[in-house]
């Protein structure tokens, strides 16, 4: 390198601020064009038509955010191939405002085959916080629960029973929620 040329950029000044500034567009345009790349796919996706064996199946969203976001499933031979929010309406905000899945909503798929997912009622069989259980049927689950909520009431009065009352997804997408009096759980109390 030429000792001209070396001697002045060794003699160059950066400021701080400069720096920072320069930085901070650098990453900028790093992180949008990096960001940018697995969306384009994924907007191609929602163009695409179904193929003859994958039927799309309407579904909410159960993250308890409270908004019941509507997905659509695309199910093969009864299995959730993909999912992805609902792109059949304008995006206008006003009347009919279309209300899109977060992340988390069109991550569903994974909740659904999750292997450590719960798919039948269990019963403790070891001593508490040892992690051992045993699969019984429903009905037992249900003749436990409800000869426990017996027992307590009998012993302890109704005051001992806490329900446990709240809204979002829970409250919407399996059963009523307002009036909380209305609710499935309340009238079981």
């Amino acid at each position: 390198m030429d000792k001209a040329l070396s001697d002045g950029l060794l003699q160059s000044e950066i400021s701080r601020r400069k720096l920072m500034q320069t930085s901070t567009v650098g990453g900028l345009a790093l992180a949008s064009g990096a960001l940018s790349l697995p969306f384009s796919n994924v907007a191609n996706a929602t163009e695409a038509m179904p193929t003859p064996e994958e039927k799309i199946v309407w579904s909410a969203c159960t993250v308890n955010c409270g908004s019941r976001c509507p997905l659509r499933m695309h199910v093969v031979d009864g299995e959730i191939k993909y999912v992805e929010t609902d792109n059949t309406g304008d995006d206008v905000y006003g009347d009919k405002h279309q209300v899109k899945a977060c992340l988390r909503g069109r991550s569903m798929r994974r909740r659904v085959y999750n292997p450590d997912r719960l798919k039948y009622p269990m019963l403790r069989v070891g001593a508490r916080g040892e992690g051992k259980f045993k699969q019984i049927s429903w009905e037992e689950a249900y003749d436990l629960i409800s000869g426990n909520l017996k027992r307590i009431i009998k012993d302890y009065g109704n005051e001992a029973v806490y329900l446990n009352y709240g809204t979002g997804t829970l409250g919407g997408t399996v059963a009523r929620s307002w009036p909380p009096a209305n609710s499935p759980i309340a009238r079981l109390m």
